[in-house]
This record gives structure tokens, sequence and C-alpha cells, in this order.
């Protein structure tokens, strides 16, 4: 049987309005008012997020499905405000449908915190990024509108962002991310390229979380913690997988920030 000559681009703009087949509507209904906040925290420290939900003073709004056993969605208040807070797994794929499932659920703003490979040498250990843009190496973006190189993120999450870290007082730069899905593939070329492209950070999942910002009319914004380094001849870890601490006071200038983009 011949098979059919396909077409060169497959991720063509033109159903972009389409409804999917399949919804997360359909899925996961909308919760009550009250039951989830309007803002939650999306942090890729799952000790993290353990430790803190097994707090006193936290409390399980849900649990997102997943064919590993699901993730928990925790609510605790800051700031005067009730903000929620989970860990998505890893990877554009995975970690847009528990934004997706979040959105349908009923929570519109959003502010995520991780890890990021540095590509600067200047950005030091433990250094936070706020998002401002991301170079599309991933192939989740397409499907929800993003048909250039670059995902721009929107300017209330980026404001919320910087508010937070200011009033912790924690020094911090603005810029471009790289998000790709092959992190074994980070060539030196590769790197090369995407510095010049003016990207600062490596990661798997900012440009896909845009797209979905904006293509579902909710805020995002992002925080990345400069982790492991690509800036030299080799790579270097830096002990980046055991920065506990680290992890845990980005995460509430993070819930500060989701608290700041939910009061506007």
């Amino acid at each position: 049987m011949t098979e059919p000559i396909l077409p060169v681009d497959l991720h063509l703009a033109s159903d972009l309005d389409e409804p999917g087949v399949l919804e997360p509507s359909a899925l996961y209904p909308r919760l009550p008012d009250g039951e989830v906040p309007d803002a939650a925290v999306i942090c890729f420290f799952p000790e993290t997020v353990r430790a803190i939900g097994a707090r006193e003073g936290s409390e399980l709004a849900f649990r997102f499905t997943s064919i590993i056993g699901g993730q928990p969605c925790y609510v605790r208040e800051v700031a005067g405000r009730r903000v929620a807070f989970f860990f998505p797994e890893i990877g554009a794929p995975r970690a847009v449908m528990f934004l997706e499932e979040a959105i349908a659920r009923g929570i519109t703003r959003f502010v995520a915190v991780g890890s990021a490979g540095v590509l600067l040498p200047d950005l030091v250990m433990g250094h936070p990024v706020v998002v401002t843009s991301a170079l599309r190496d991933e192939g989740t973006s397409a499907h929800y509108g993003a048909v250039g190189p670059v995902v721009e993120a929107g300017a209330s999450g980026i404001r919320a962002c910087i508010d937070a870290l200011d009033a912790a007082g924690a020094p911090h730069e603005t810029g471009r991310t790289w998000t790709t899905d092959g992190i074994y593939r980070e060539t030196r070329s590769t790197v090369a390229r995407r510095i010049e492209a003016g990207c600062a950070v490596v990661e798997m999942e900012a440009s896909a979380f845009l797209a979905v910002a904006a293509h579902r009319g909710v805020e995002l914004g992002q925080i990345l913690f400069s982790a492991d380094s690509l800036a030299g001849e080799t790579w270097d870890h830096r002990g980046w997988v055991t920065a506990g601490d680290a992890h845990e006071q980005v995460f509430w200038i993070a819930m500060d920030a989701a608290a700041r983009l939910a009061a506007g």
C-alpha cells in the first residue's frame, strides 16, 4: 500500500480557533467557587511541594490525574490570599497537561518556579532569572498558536515576579530562556547559537507554558533558579540537586508573586 505524502509543515495555525476533540473541561469540570483559589504556583521542586504541603496551614484542594499515581494540589494562605501550589512533573507535554487541568478547574493566574541550566558564566548558583521570553525548541507550543521562534511572556506575570523578588531583597536578572525537549542533545554548537539568540538559561517547559497561557487567556509568570552550568567547556552540576534550602526560599518568593498577580 502506498503511503500518502505528508505536508512539510504539520503544525499549521489554521485550526487554532477550533476546540480540541478532547477538551480539558470535558475531563475536569470547573470546581465550585472557593474550592480552588484564582492563583497557583507551579513548582518544579517536588520535595519542597511535599514538605510544605504536609505542614500545618496547608490543605489538599484536589489531585491531578497521572498514570504514575497523580500529584496533589495544595492550598495555603499567603499575604492574605489563598494560593494553590503543585508539582507538574517534568517536560513540556506533561507539565502542560497539569496546567490545562488547573485552568479547567478554575485557576487563572500562575507563577512557575524551577531550576534551569546556565548558559552565561556570570549567572552564579542560585541566581533567579525572571523569564521575559522563551525560544521554542519543544513540540508542544506549536499546537497552541506559537508559530514564531520565540514566545513572549505577559507583562503582568513579569511584573509580579520582579516585585516579589524586589520585596524579598533577592538580586535577579530578567531574560530569555531556551526551552528544549532534548536535554542530551544540547551540543556545544547549539548552545552557542542559543546564546547568540539572547538566551541566558535552558529548561524544558517555559515556551510551552507561555503559549498555553496566551491561547487560554490566563496570566503566567516564571522564575528560574540558576542551577547546573553549560557555560564552560564541560558540564558542571554545581551541586544543584542538593539545594533544598534555596528551593524553598524561591518557592516562597513565587507564592508571593502569585498573590501579587491575583491582586492585580
